[in-house]
């Protein structure tokens, strides 16, 4: 307790005019440097000194995530696990659209959703975590908005019938919502876990839970009246959310949003069409990994004339290219067996310089490859390297359009 009293004390310490200095000293120096850290130490107090370091290091951080707030009040576990900006106000869209009296932000960190959530509606956020809960403070009013924020275990709040946004931990060795413990992949690992976030979504249907993009679908409390939907921005793939009751836009579905484009798709999840083990045609197409993700490819491919090349690869293929922004689309020069040799001849019968590899399923690996393939001319080429059946093929594009 001594330790967490401490580390408030020196991260109240940072937002007050007489340590200005300090953080211009922690900005502008190189603290791998250890004469330089020293120093630094000696004047300010090691600890005071550690949290400008990490105040530093977190607004550096989240200068893309949130470019509207230089002045974020943050650590760099609490930046890295917020929603950006972007996302945020993508997903805060469905919550103005229900118009509720008042949203409850739980596990809400350092105030990502809730800078977001508390735009369009009276939002209290809560943490388990105090430093955390009054980051969130903190940020809610540098932004200007009027935010309650509560420093609570949110298994204890009893709540019916509210309109809910929780962010439950993704760190196994994490119960107090720190962010420091290894990062969980299954459902089961989450905290709070399945069985409060089942009994919160019954008590409170209008309810969002974040999820992480790699999450195990068939864990999920999945039911006619959900929607699953998988948030890509700028061609990352950054989180799932677990929509229910009025807020679940497209029940029994699952979707893929492209943020900032505002681009989307839903339907039923199933798997894309696959021609076995077929070599390509004269379009290699990649998908946006939400739609991938979502499962969404079948009727997408469907309606484009693309077929997987082999089963589970991912990779597709068609007479014609599929239209943006969902595919990155590839026209094929040649394809022939992946033997090195004669694959870098080929390309160094071209002209080639820089090549981008691109492989799936561990057929090669690929920064090995490129250096293989990289010649001394001018042109770019794409290869992918994929098995397809029993062989190895690598099938020489054009660079992406799309």
């Amino acid at each position: 307790m001594n330790d967490q009293n401490d580390s408030m004390t020196h991260w109240l310490q940072l937002l007050d005019a007489a340590s200005a200095d300090l953080l211009k000293e922690a900005e502008a120096g190189d603290f791998r440097q250890v004469s330089r850290l020293g120093r630094l130490r000696e004047r300010w107090g090691a600890g005071l000194a550690a949290a400008a370091l990490e105040l530093v290091a977190a607004r550096r951080r989240a200068a893309v995530k949130f470019p509207s707030l230089p002045g974020l009040v943050g650590d760099v576990a609490g930046v890295e696990q917020a929603t950006g900006l972007q996302v945020a106000q993508h997903k805060a869209g469905r919550f103005s659209r229900l118009a509720p009296p008042r949203i409850y932000d739980l596990c809400c960190g350092i105030g990502g959703d809730a800078l977001a959530l508390a735009a369009v509606a009276g939002t209290t956020a809560c943490d388990v975590d105090p430093l955390r809960a009054w980051m969130c403070r903190q940020n809610l009013q540098q932004a200007g908005l009027d935010g309650q924020v509560c420093c609570e275990n949110v298994e204890d709040l009893a709540l019916e019938g509210e309109v809910i946004h929780i962010d439950p931990s993704r760190r196994e060795e994490d119960r107090k919502g720190g962010g420091q413990g290894r990062r969980a992949w299954n459902f089961r690992d989450y905290r709070p876990g399945p069985a409060f976030i089942e009994s919160l979504l019954a008590r409170n249907p209008d309810s969002a839970v974040k999820l992480g993009p790699g999450i195990r679908i068939e864990d999920l409390p999945l039911s006619e009246n959900s929607e699953l939907e998988f948030i890509e921005e700028s061609g990352r793939l950054v989180q799932a959310v677990l929509w229910s009751g009025r807020l679940a836009l497209n029940p029994g579905q699952h979707t893929a949003s492209l943020v900032p484009l505002g681009e989307q798709l839903s339907g039923p999840p199933a798997g894309p069409p696959c021609s076995s083990t077929a070599g390509p045609d004269r379009w290699v197409a990649v998908a946006a990994p939400s739609l991938e993700r979502a499962g969404l490819l079948a009727g997408v491919c469907a309606l484009h004339g693309l077929v997987e090349m082999a089963a589970g690869l991912g990779i597709l293929t068609g007479a014609s290219p599929p239209p943006g922004p969902w595919f990155r689309t590839y026209e094929v020069v040649e394809s022939m067996p992946w033997r090195p040799r004669k694959v870098c001849a080929w390309l160094a019968s071209r002209d080639a310089g820089i090549i981008e590899v691109k492989t799936r399923g561990g057929a090669v690996n690929p920064e090995e490859a490129r250096k293989k393939l990289r010649g001394r001319g001018e042109r770019r080429f794409t290869v992918f390297i994929l098995r397809l059946g029993k062989k190895v093929v690598a099938i020489i594009c054009k660079p992406p359009r799309g």
